[in-house]
């Protein structure tokens, strides 16, 4: 035998041994590297699940512009509305669990769409609540053609008309629809539900007096009053300080058995612990930084902060009255 051959013979089988070895312990060590990488490291994508220019925009804005100073990495808006917010938040639901896509908007996702869909793309227990930011009032809103200065005016001359009064809304079983529905469920009357999916759409029909009222979040008074828009109520237990002309709607009479809407900040369901965290304390203090509030205050949309699990337990709440009203009122998907 050659024994020179044979010496490069099994130097090639030591040398291919422990490259197996290193390749071995490579695959072992590579996701244990991967999951120490720290948060947050690359671009953040905050889905906000309603069109550009709306209320829930300009403070998830501010939202995304905060958290992006605290991670020192952009934070990219994907506006991604339709389904009164269902589609954008399935799409939250359905991301990778890794912080780098999370979504922030109103509750009614969770709150009162669950009840009009027995197939919903996505459940509850799909995602981890981080915190609630604010929560919103609600206005009746009429173009500058329209007669009536109150909602008790308007009820009294949709209760003599032949032709059911439209009431626009930015969707079926909407914390707006179901106001709505409230309210002429307790003044005896019927209105027909015209839901947008597009808010700026929405104003134009308000404002052209193809709706003979709308009811929306009190952003949409602040950008068409100059254009004649008037608010004939607002809902809740205080006027808003920036309209302060606009009267209570319980003073009018009427007994506003809908769920208030909150508003926050959601992730996919599985988030590393130290993402969690990241995300909780980086979302109070994008809440208390000052142009969230004052993002916040121009869109008159109240702060509200609340930690991840009070958020849930609001979800609960409101998902309860909802039902129940929804139940009473028989709404159901159209």
């Amino acid at each position: 035998m050659n024994h020179r051959l044979g010496s490069r013979s099994m130097a090639r089988r030591a040398a291919a041994c422990l490259f197996g070895l290193f390749a071995a312990a490579c695959s072992v060590l590579a996701p244990t590297a991967l999951a120490q990488e720290p948060y947050p490291s690359r671009p953040i994508t905050l889905v906000i699940p309603l069109s550009a220019g709306s209320q829930m925009d300009i403070i998830g804005r501010a939202l995304a512009e905060a958290l992006g100073k605290l991670a020192s990495q952009p934070v990219i808006v994907l506006n991604k509305e339709g389904a009164a917010t269902v589609i954008g938040v399935d799409a939250v639901a359905k991301a990778r669990p890794d912080g780098y896509t999370i979504g922030f908007g109103p509750d009614g996702a969770f709150v009162v769409q669950p009840h009009l869909n027995a197939s919903m793309p996505f459940r509850q227990d799909d995602v981890e609540f981080i915190c609630q930011t604010n929560s919103t009032q609600f206005v009746f809103l009429v173009g500058p053609q329209s007669p009536y200065k109150t909602v008790a005016e308007l009820v009294d001359a949709a209760r003599k008309s032949p032709v059911a009064f439209n009431v626009g809304t930015a969707g079926v079983a909407t914390t707006m629809h179901l106001l709505a529905e409230s309210v002429a469920a307790e003044a005896g009357v019927r209105f027909n539900h015209v839901p947008f999916r597009n808010i700026g759409d929405l104003a134009l029909q308000t404002l052209n007096g193809t709706l003979d009222f709308t009811v929306s979040v009190p952003n949409m008074l602040a950008v068409n009053s100059a254009k004649g828009m008037r608010g004939l109520a607002v809902s809740g237990d205080g006027r808003l300080a920036s309209l302060p002309l606009v009267p209570l709607l319980r003073d009018q009479g009427f007994g506003q058995a809908a769920p208030s809407s909150g508003i926050g900040m959601f992730a996919p369901k599985g988030l590393p612990a130290q993402t969690l965290a990241w995300l909780r304390n980086a979302c109070r203090s994008s809440v208390e930084s000052p142009g969230f509030m004052a993002a916040s205050a121009r869109a008159l949309t109240a702060v509200q902060f609340g930690d991840g699990a009070s958020f849930a337990r609001e979800i609960e709440r409101g998902s309860r009255t909802a039902g129940e009203l929804m139940k009473k009122l028989n709404i159901t998907a159209q």
